[in-house]
């Protein structure tokens, strides 16, 4: 019976008024937190899609190793135990969205993404680097697209036993719903830290709610005192203690969750065992859920007796009727069934659902004991890191084997899934072990690649792991092309396009968006553009799509043409969104785009499109290129300690060198920025030493130049490394900069920065040539005020204004001062008083007073002290 909770429900109903939202409804074990929410949702009008977490995994590993695991011990245990499924609670969620309304509500049916979940979708269409990615998008269409339809709430049960693949699937709903009609309601034993989620907490019942849902009368208040006493207001505990009656108070929470199974019959009791081992196992498979049918099977009894047999345990709610089937009231009552069990019973309950169950038969025979047939039937499910477990715990090398698999096989379909979830390390792990199994020269140049794209996750390079990929299988086309891009990100252009080239020949057309980067940095960018439109004419997959225009808005931004490149990734983002894959490749699209914005000026349409991409969670190598973005903006309007803080995100994204020495010079750029901005020579200087010493900046693509500058105003070089190239208006911009800060014109400089139309590097160079041309330097700090006032850039201001102050130079228009009036605000910008100037100048105190009130008005000043500090600034003085 259903009592109180009136300030919680109606909590819950305001949530659902302000959609989208998030409520996480916490409170111990057994205290209602579960019946809170279906009394809520009962009465909803809303779609409801039911998953949860779940601690059978651990249940499981416990009955395989024969320990008797304790109702807490499990609790405790489950976060380490092997073989449970990824995502485990959305499955039951994300199922049943898609028989409500189909998957035809992402795009491509949800084979690019969900069915990595959802195997009834048909076969995953994948690229290995956009597993996850892709995965989280889809799940985010599919929940905001069937709420167009009709209100969701979504309710994640359990949520502290939830697998990590879960919880990062949750952060990003959470973060990035901004459709109405969503609410996710989650439960957990434990405050947890969700974003954008309330925190409901559920309070004990006090002693007039336990009344009224014990339905107790006058005469029965001592035994109402006693189970509120014992109880402490817990729902659950006030249930089990009614049930177990009031004679006996049972000693422990195990004989309190079973005393109303001890009073069922012996075919009640047995049927409630097989429902406590069905549920036992993976919830992801509907694993928590009991069908009517399994039921039958196992106890082997027909309808009639079945039914008889199930009506008191029903009848006690010990179990609820979930639509065709079954749920324990509270996983707790379950645990403390499961754990009730002889040894003997428990294999004999596993084996019988095992044979009833084939879609988790996996699970059951590996908790009944019986490694062989767990072996096979995880084989038959492609639950692999169970495979392997089991492989590895065999005395036989061809234990299990199938269809010519071995065991390399298994480690690199392991890999590939922990690749999916996002757990590189792992990944890495088992590609590697894989490799040292192969012989086969071709299946070792496989396994070499996808380490490439798990490293590269990483931050590693795999140059070394390509060229021995393509020395063991020197004609795959794809080998040979991803061998020319990753050569093309290190500077290695002509080695690059060779390799291209034949990739191209041999069928990879992918290999055209590296052409067509080598043929921008040649400087024909007619021509590099009609190769990115023939790339996406013959691209094989999205992915591949959009690459060509995220690189087309890359070579045109790092040429200068600025408003070409925004146009391009703009398109580029359109097509993203429609493909639903804003957060993976439209991320990327996002830093090409509020790049050219950022060196447009336009600092504040760039931020609007960095905070909407990352608040998508994007994959880290993705969030580290719209973080450099950011960090420039925020430096050049002078939000220092927002850059350093950008700074500090950004570089742990970005280690090592798998996106060419450009990657990881970038960060050193926004640091060297950073450095100067807050006139820290001295750490520019370290910055500068650093570069200089630990990178061959003839590799640069983008930031050699930018840091030479910096490296040449620190007084580190004075003349630029041979080799080094200048391509594009904007690196022959910064060169003719590293020219005038090594003594050369910068007057050059100024004019190369008007053909970029880069107004902040504009301004700068206007600020040095005023210093360097004092005959013009009014004309020149005038233009760069303007500047510095249209940006908002108060680095550049400051800059201005004491180039002003230094060379006395006026920046505003005549404030109109007669040459007495200046002979006065001389003698005020010197600290005399009215008396001290009349004695000077020979004038009566009064008009000394006149003079100085005048003054002020006509510089629109309110004390002496700021007319002094005005007249500085400006140039009057």
């Amino acid at each position: 019976m259903f009592v109180g909770r009136q300030k919680q429900l109606a909590a819950l109903a305001a949530a659902l008024e302000r959609t989208p939202g998030a409520v996480l409804v916490v409170g111990e074990a057994g205290i209602g937190k579960s019946a809170l929410v279906r009394e809520f949702t009962r009465g909803v009008d809303a779609l409801v899609a039911e998953g949860g977490a779940d601690p059978g995994t651990a249940l499981q590993t416990a009955a395989a190793h024969g320990v008797q695991a304790g109702v807490h011990g499990v609790q405790a245990g489950v976060h380490g135990v092997q073989g449970g499924v990824p995502y485990a609670v959305f499955v039951p969620v994300l199922r049943r969205l898609v028989r409500e309304y189909g998957a035809g509500l992402v795009p491509g049916g949800g084979r690019k993404g969900l069915a990595r979940l959802l195997p009834e979708l048909g076969e995953l269409e994948e690229h290995p680097e956009l597993g996850r990615a892709r995965l989280f998008e889809e799940v985010l269409l599919l929940v905001e697209r069937a709420a167009e339809r009709r209100p969701v709430v979504l309710v994640l049960e359990d949520l502290h036993w939830a697998d990590q693949a879960s919880r990062d699937l949750l952060v990003f709903l959470l973060r990035n719903l901004t459709r109405p009609g969503v609410l996710v309601i989650a439960t957990s034993r434990e405050p947890l830290r969700l974003p954008m989620a309330e925190v409901l907490k559920v309070p004990p019942l006090g002693r007039d709610e336990v009344a009224r849902m014990l339905g107790g009368s006058e005469g029965e208040q001592a035994d109402i005192d006693r189970i509120v006493a014992r109880s402490e207001g817990n729902p659950l505990f006030v249930e089990a203690l009614a049930d177990a009656g009031t004679a006996t108070t049972p000693a422990s929470l195990r004989e309190v969750l079973l005393a109303g199974a001890e009073r069922l019959g012996r075919a009640s009791l047995d049927v409630l065992r097989i429902a406590a081992v069905s549920s036992s196992v993976s919830p992801s498979y509907g694993g928590s859920r009991t069908p009517h049918e399994v039921l039958r099977a196992v106890a082997g009894l027909d309808d009639l007796v079945l039914d008889e047999a199930l009506r008191p345990v029903v009848r006690a709610r010990l179990l609820l009727v979930d639509g065709d089937g079954y749920v324990f009231r509270h996983t707790l009552i379950r645990d403390a069934v499961y754990d009730d069990l002889l040894p003997g019973e428990r294999i004999r309950l596993h084996t019988r659902c095992a044979e009833a169950r084939p879609e988790l038969a996996a699970d059951h025979w590996y908790a009944a004991g019986d490694r062989r047939r767990a072996f096979e039937a995880a084989w038959r499910a492609g639950r692999w890191e169970r495979v392997l477990e089991l492989w590895e715990q065999s005395d036989s090398p061809d234990d299990g084997s199938d269809g010519g698999m071995d065991h390399a096989a298994v480690l690199e379909l392991a890999a590939k899934d922990a690749l999916h979830v996002g757990d590189a390390e792992r990944a890495e792990e088992l590609a590697s072990r894989a490799l040292d199994e192969v012989r086969d020269p071709l299946r070792a140049a496989h396994l070499l690649e996808l380490r490439v794209a798990i490293r590269d996750l990483l931050g590693e390079e795999g140059l070394a792991d390509l060229r021995e990929a393509i020395r063991l299988a020197p004609r795959e086309a794809r080998l040979i092309g991803a061998l020319a891009n990753t050569l093309a990100w290190n500077g290695q252009d002509a080695e690059a396009r060779a390799h291209a080239e034949d990739a191209l020949a041999l069928g990879d057309s992918r290999s055209l968006v590296t052409l067509a980067a080598l043929t921008a940095l040649e400087g024909d960018l007619a021509a590099a553009s009609r190769l990115h439109a023939e790339a996406r004419a013959a691209a094989p997959d999205d992915d591949t799509v959009l690459a060509a225009y995220a690189g087309e808005a890359d070579v045109l931004e790092a040429a200068g043409e600025h408003a070409k490149a925004e146009a391009v990734a703009r398109r580029g983002m359109a097509q993203a969104k429609r493909l639903g894959m804003a957060r993976s490749r439209g991320a990327h699209i996002a830093a090409n785009l509020a790049e050219p914005l950022a060196s447009l000026g336009r600092w504040k349409e760039a931020r609007e499109v960095i905070d909407a991409a990352l608040a998508l969670d994007p994959p880290p190598i993705h969030r580290a290129w719209l973080l450099m973005v950011l960090g420039t903006v925020a430096v050049w309007e002078g939000a220092l300690e927002e850059a350093a803080d950008v700074l500090d995100r950004a570089r742990p994204l970005m280690r090592g060198r798998s996106r060419g020495y450009d990657s990881c010079l970038e960060p050193d750029l926004l640091e060297g920025r950073l450095a100067v901005a807050a006139g820290d020579v001295e750490r520019a200087g370290r910055l500068a030493d650093h570069v200089l010493s630990a990178h061959d900046l003839t590799l640069s693509r983008r930031y050699a130049w930018p840091l030479l500058v910096i490296a040449a105003r620190t007084g580190r070089v004075r003349q630029a490394p041979a080799g080094m190239e200048t391509t594009g208006r904007v690196q022959e911009a910064y060169r003719a900069t590293f020219e005038a800060e090594c003594g050369g014109s910068w007057a050059a400089a100024v004019a190369a920065w008007r053909t970029v139309g880069q107004p902040y590097a504009l301004g700068q160079a206007l600020v040095r040539a005023a210093e360097q041309d004092p005959e013009s330097a009014r004309e020149l700090l005038r233009e760069a005020a303007a500047i510095a006032e249209r940006l908002g850039s108060a680095p550049l201001r400051q800059e201005v204004e004491a180039a002003a102050a230094s060379g006395r130079v006026r920046l505003t228009a005549e404030p109109g001062l007669s040459a007495r009036e200046l002979e006065v605000l001389e003698l005020v910008a010197e600290g005399l008083s009215n008396r001290q100037i009349a004695e000077r100048l020979f004038i009566s105190a009064r008009t000394s007073g006149v003079h100085v009130s005048n003054i002020m008005a006509k510089l629109g000043v309110a004390s002496r002290v700021e007319a002094a500090a005005l007249a500085r600034r400006t140039g009057l003085l």
